[in-house]
């Protein structure tokens, strides 16, 4: 056999570190073995000492903007952010500007995505204004996200879905609404955890858990950040139901208090917590009680996050450039297991039915290789992202990503970008 590609050095296979040979043809992995087993090749790179290969990450929570909101992100800066940082697929979030709630509006994502996109990508479509698109909405989109201003929306919906993915932000309007009430008319960012409670999330997963019972439907709830809402994502498992979960590092690893220091750069919803809560996220992350870490990248300006009034200042912040790194920093320091990799690879890429996420045959040659022990500080203000903040900024990370294969193209080579937009492709199933 002879392949396009080899890639050969140690690299994570199968939960292991193992020394190994990559072959990759025509965009495909087609083989994995010892290098003395390896396949004649047309190209070969080797791992110098200190590098590794992982799998292309997979990020199924992002959101990339571009159409009204531009000037925020588009989704050639998104991407390039995801290529720095490792990530060879994303799934970009339907709240645009306008909406993403039907297919034309989804055709004209898509043909932006294609034109523009470095690395592969998915896209949810929000709640359909029309059933009768749903079809041909499903042969583009990877599942549907439904934001708390839809659950009204739910009963409805669920039973024109049939094996569908469906995404749920957990966030009660209802209970929101009567704290707000409480804390008055001019709050201050502190107030943002108490606006948007703990209970507001939990109240949220047991009414939409009822809601879709028994329907064929796969339901994931996503960004959870308390310890109430995981336990319950337990007991709903245990109790045989079809459910994942995902959490992100920045509810895992941030608090209440960062908001206290960092002011708006900080605020996003839903809010951090306290010390026990992000314990209780880090611990999940690390026993895989979910499914999935993902990034929430939600880029917005910096003078944007740096107004004073609570209302005015958007919530979230740019993370694809360095959850790699982050999740990499505490798996080298023993804070997490070495398969929590599979939680921002394999794990997701199974949720969206995508053919990556792993270092095995038959799927996309998606390649990243990372140095790592590294000490490099987080600079936002040299990301790719035209959101040039963020809470992490000044961590100290230990790896670095040098090189990126997409489909076994070399797309980035350290500082060098070797594809252009539009390169990126729909990883949807046909």
């Amino acid at each position: 056999m002879r392949v396009d590609l080899l890639i050969e050095g140690k690299a994570y296979v199968g939960g292991r570190i193992v020394e190994a040979a990559i072959g990759i043809d025509g965009g495909v992995i087609v083989s994995v073995s010892n290098p003395a087993h390896a396949p004649e090749a047309e190209e070969k790179h080797v791992l110098k000492p200190g590098e590794l290969a992982l799998p292309g990450m997979v990020d199924m929570h992002v959101h990339l903007r571009d159409f009204n909101q531009s000037y925020k992100e588009d989704w050639y800066t998104g991407t390039l952010s995801a290529l720095r940082g490792g990530v060879t697929l994303i799934a970009d979030m339907p709240n645009n500007d306008p909406y993403i709630d039907g297919i034309d509006r989804l055709k004209e994502k898509l043909h932006i995505a294609e034109s523009k996109s470095l690395v592969d990508f998915m896209l949810y479509c929000g709640a359909p204004r029309r059933s009768s698109h749903i079809e041909e909405i499903r042969r583009i989109a990877c599942g549907f996200k439904i934001y708390p201003e839809d659950y009204e929306m739910l009963p409805s919906f669920v039973n024109s879905l049939n094996g569908d993915l469906l995404v749920i932000h957990p966030e009660d309007l209802k209970t929101i609404k009567e704290e707000r009430e409480k804390v008055g008319e001019s709050p201050c960012l502190d107030d943002h955890s108490r606006i948007r409670p703990k209970l507001a999330e939990l109240k949220a997963i047991e009414k939409v858990l009822k809601i879709v019972e028994d329907k064929p439907i796969k339901l994931h709830f996503t960004h959870l950040t308390t310890r109430e809402s995981i336990l319950r994502m337990i007991s709903a498992k245990l109790d045989g139901k079809r459910v994942t979960c995902d959490a992100t590092l920045h509810h895992a690893l941030l608090t209440s208090e960062d908001v206290k220091r960092l002011g708006g750069i900080a605020k996003v919803n839903p809010p951090l917590r306290g010390v026990e809560d992000a314990e209780a996220v880090l611990s999940a992350i690390r026993s895989r009680c979910v499914d999935a870490v993902v990034s929430d990248h939600a880029p917005h300006l910096l003078e944007e996050k740096l107004r004073e009034a609570y209302d005015e200042v958007p919530p979230g912040f740019p993370g694809l450039e360095i959850y790699l790194l982050i999740l990499l920093t505490l798996v080298l320091k023993g804070d997490l297991p070495l398969s929590s990799i599979n939680l921002y690879s394999r794990r997701p890429a199974e949720i969206l039915g995508a053919r990556k996420g792993s270092i095995s045959p038959g799927l996309d040659g998606d390649v990243v290789v990372v140095e790592l022990n590294t000490d490099e500080r987080i600079d936002a203000s040299r990301f790719a992202s035209k959101a040039k903040y963020s809470p992490f900024n000044g961590w100290t990370v230990k790896a670095s990503v040098r090189r990126v294969f997409i489909r076994g193209v070399l797309a980035l080579d350290g500082e060098d970008l070797l594809v252009k937009g539009g390169f990126g492709r729909n990883a949807r199933k046909p």
